[in-house]
């Protein structure tokens, strides 16, 4: 059975279409502006993203933590993110970046198993994460050969 758009000539080895490299790229960089965005948020709205999240910062402490993962951590995923759609004839950047969300909707799903149903938001933030995810891995970009 072959794959349509699938490129069969390197000694039977599969490789991915344009298309799907397309898709990947997209999948890269929705995710990349995804985090920018929850960054910029944090930065500029602190107090409402941790209401937002669940949170009550305590103090200097609270703050540093909650910034230090909201904010910096959300910029090396972007940065991450983007390097992987600029550089995507490295497809291990690529899967590192899904890995690490896969992970995090993995961790939700762990959460919704051991704490019970959270509210809405995090459920559809869940799939999100999931969904973005897997398509991340399964759209494997088309590396020239030579």
């Amino acid at each position: 059975m072959e794959l349509q758009g699938a490129d069969y000539s390197t000694a039977g080895q599969y490789m991915a279409s344009s298309t799907t490299t397309f898709l990947r790229k997209v999948n890269l960089v929705g995710n990349g502006l995804a985090f920018l965005f929850i960054a910029g948020y944090v930065l500029f709205n602190t107090e409402k993203a941790a209401y937002l999240y669940g949170y009550t910062l305590n103090g200097a402490d609270g703050y540093n933590e909650f910034r230090a993962v909201y904010i910096g951590f959300w910029l090396g995923l972007t940065i991450l993110f983007f390097a992987a759609a600029w550089k995507i004839n490295v497809p291990i950047l690529g899967d590192i970046a899904a890995l690490m969300v896969l992970l995090q909707a993995l961790g939700r799903l762990l959460s919704f198993l051991m704490d019970g149903k959270p509210s809405e938001r995090f459920i559809i933030v869940f799939f999100l994460e999931l969904t973005s995810s897997v398509f991340g891995l399964l759209m494997r970009p088309k590396i020239p050969t030579s």
